[in-house]
């Protein structure tokens, strides 16, 4: 029974040799599936969102929409689910009539690769709400994007690369383009934002329908009568 036991110290330690990087693999196997897990569970949460965006966007709320697109790029979206976002916040500002701000999230689904007509008639993402003359204005805007993409230098392609000439300073696409996210942004795409400027201008709207009311009444009954 001794001899037994001291067995596994003595010849048979090199047969049991191969057993441990099979283990150390499985441990490495098992930490990649965790891995893994998680980011199918981040992408399936994103999925989830973008759902119910599109559900909020359907029903009008287009600002509990807008919270929901933005909130999609906080749960380590894949490609398709960040181009869905940006569609989507795209979605939200042209049904408030608002181009700028709706060319601003376009353009960084450009950049990340939409093909804007493609997504128009793509029955995934929300069905864009809006005028025809914004969904045209959308559109040459997309082209003119892509073009100017199209354009850059070699050194500049694929956008990103590393391998740009020494010396050569690179002109980043932002400074051809602008981006919704540098520091020269002027308007604010946020909830709020959004929320302000639609509060101004039914303000200024009722002011101004007081006010010519007012006067109406001045017009029709004059004080002087």
């Amino acid at each position: 029974m001794l001899a037994h036991r001291i067995q596994p110290f003595g010849r048979a330690c090199p047969t049991a040799r191969p057993a441990c990087p099979v283990a150390r693999g499985a441990q490495r196997c098992g930490r990649a599936t965790r891995t893994t897990s998680v980011l199918v569970h981040a992408s399936s949460k994103a999925d989830s969102i973008l759902a119910k965006a599109k559900a909020k966007y359907e029903e009008g709320d287009r600002l509990q929409a807008m919270k929901l697109y933005e909130d999609v790029m906080n749960e380590d979206p894949t490609l398709e689910q960040k181009q869905a976002s940006l569609f989507g916040q795209t979605a939200v500002h042209a049904s408030f009539g608002d181009v700028e701000l709706a060319q601003m999230t376009l353009r960084e689904a450009l950049r990340i690769g939409l093909d804007f007509q493609k997504a128009l008639e793509d029955p995934v993402n929300v069905q864009m709400v809006t005028s025809p003359q914004i969904t045209i204005q959308l559109g040459r805007f997309a082209k003119q994007v892509q073009i100017a993409m199209a354009n850059r230098p070699p050194t500049e392609r694929p956008y990103g690369s590393p391998s740009r000439r020494q010396g050569m300073k690179a002109q980043d696409l932002d400074a051809i383009l602008g981006s919704a996210k540098g520091d020269t942004a002027e308007v604010d795409t946020s909830v709020g934002g959004i929320a302000r400027r639609v509060a101004i201008v039914l303000l200024v709207g009722v002011g101004l329908g007081v006010g010519l009311w007012f006067l109406g009444l001045e017009y029709l009954f004059p004080k002087d009568l």
